[in-house]
């Protein structure tokens, strides 16, 4: 039984001829068609000028066709930056206006030291005076696994708040022997003050937190040359501390 398919028809030499030479044409066109050179970038702090730019993506694409709003979206891509505005001018020009993000605190994870904004935005920074000298170092896996390579949303607001509450401890303000207090979020207790005296205090969660460090503070003030491997107030009803 013969196929009752028609024939294939490849196309005559005069189609492919017409194809080539309109692509030809094409690039013959966009050869003088004017590409994006000069890109100015203004308000950065934590990013570079080169930075923001490579993440545009604008340099060398042809200035009427380049999309200012897919720029805005590659750039906001970048933790650093809050918002961004990006305009193209011709002929061959585009200004790129960006918001950073405001560093609260540095948030330790593993080898990096990353800022924090209030909203627990991890990023990196080419400032480093661009951020408060509150240090915090946070060992839990799911910290390091968020932050990777360029950082992002990673910290709950509320846990950083209180750990900013417990960074800003006076030396001594616990106990005399206190003099080098460290801020950690440990994986099983939560937050944790090291007094650098060989003794910390447990606190947990952020819930609470003010009950938690009064309660704290109670026990140190008991007997201020008390042994101390740790003070526990995890829950603000009941307090543990050995030895």
């Amino acid at each position: 039984m013969r196929s009752r398919l028609p024939p294939i028809r490849r196309p005559g030499t005069w189609a492919l001829v017409a194809g080539a030479c309109t692509v030809a044409l094409l690039a013959i066109g966009l050869s003088g068609v004017p590409r994006i050179g000069a890109v100015v970038v203004a308000g950065a702090r934590h990013l570079t000028a080169g930075q923001v730019s490579a993440a545009a993506g604008l340099t060398g694409q042809p200035a009427f066709w380049a999309n200012a709003a897919d720029a805005r979206v590659a750039l906001l891509r970048l933790p650093a930056l809050l918002d961004a505005r990006v305009r193209i001018a011709l002929p061959g020009a585009a200004r790129i206006e960006v918001t950073e993000r405001e560093a609260v605190a540095r948030w330790i994870v593993g080898p990096l030291e990353w800022y924090i904004d209030a909203e627990g935005v991890l990023f990196g920074s080419a400032d480093s005076q661009g951020a408060p000298a509150i240090r915090v170092t946070d060992d839990r896996d799911a910290t390091r696994a968020c932050a990777g390579r360029t950082g992002g949303r990673c910290v709950d607001p509320a846990l950083l708040a209180a750990a900013m509450r417990l960074a800003r401890i006076a030396p001594g303000e616990l106990r005399a022997d206190a003099l080098k207090p460290e801020v950690r979020v440990d994986p099983t207790q939560g937050l944790v003050v090291r007094s650098g005296a060989g003794w910390e205090v447990r606190f947990g969660t952020a819930v609470d937190l003010e009950k938690k460090l009064s309660n704290a503070k109670k026990v140190l003030s008991d007997d201020l040359k008390r042994r101390l491997d740790y003070v526990d107030v995890r829950s603000p009803d009941r307090i543990v501390f050995s030895p």
